[in-house]
């Protein structure tokens, strides 16, 4: 039961536009083509590239923990992308621009409440990165290992300053709301929350 549910969030997590399908790194077409030889003929048709790129992403964007799954393709890939973010730190923002994400500095006001992590930057490229976009840590963790504090209430709303990759635009956060998604690398308060 356990792994159905793990497996069923992963998979809601890749659709709700995590991984870009468009943009397919050449590496990542690699690694699918790969995993392609090793399976079955009867297997190969089935496993299209973009399916093993999303959860690739999942992986690259996830580097600790584990997947729970019977699918050999959602492992393979998983675990490849989060092999791949471990053994080449210098290809961080590279493999991150294939899939339409780039690093980016910005200043903005945190706000949270049920389902919601909202940053609303204080400065923004027109027609490319317009917010408020959907805040998450880099690979789930606890936002106090990226070196924020949470927001108590929806009432706080914190200046902060974030070290991020920025999502292409798409659908993401609680029920695709947001535009773009800011992944935090590292964060510093510059103005504790009002209340």
């Amino acid at each position: 039961m356990r792994r159905s549910i793990s497996t069923l969030l992963l998979f809601i997590t890749a659709l709700a536009g995590k991984a870009n399908a468009g943009n397919i790194p050449e590496l990542v077409l690699e690694y699918a083509h790969a995993f392609a030889q090793t399976q079955a003929a009867d297997k190969q048709a089935s496993t299209p590239p973009t399916e093993y790129a999303q959860w690739f992403f999942q992986g690259l964007t996830h580097p600790y923990g584990g997947i729970f799954t019977q699918s050999d393709v959602m492992r393979d890939a998983y675990t490849n992308g989060q092999r791949y973010w471990r053994d080449h730190p210098s290809e961080h923002a590279n493999i991150m621009a294939a899939y339409g994400y780039r690093a980016i500095e910005r200043d903005g006001v945190w706000s949270t409440g049920f389902e919601k992590s909202m940053f609303q930057p204080a400065q923004v490229d027109p027609g490319v990165d317009a917010g408020p976009w959907w805040l998450n840590s880099f690979g789930g963790v606890a936002w106090r290992d990226v070196g924020l504090v949470a927001p108590n209430s929806a009432y706080e709303q914190p200046l902060v300053h974030i070290v991020a990759y920025l999502s292409p635009k798409g659908h993401y956060g609680h029920l695709g709301a947001y535009e773009h998604e800011a992944l935090v690398i590292s964060g510093t308060a510059i103005k504790a929350a009002d209340h």
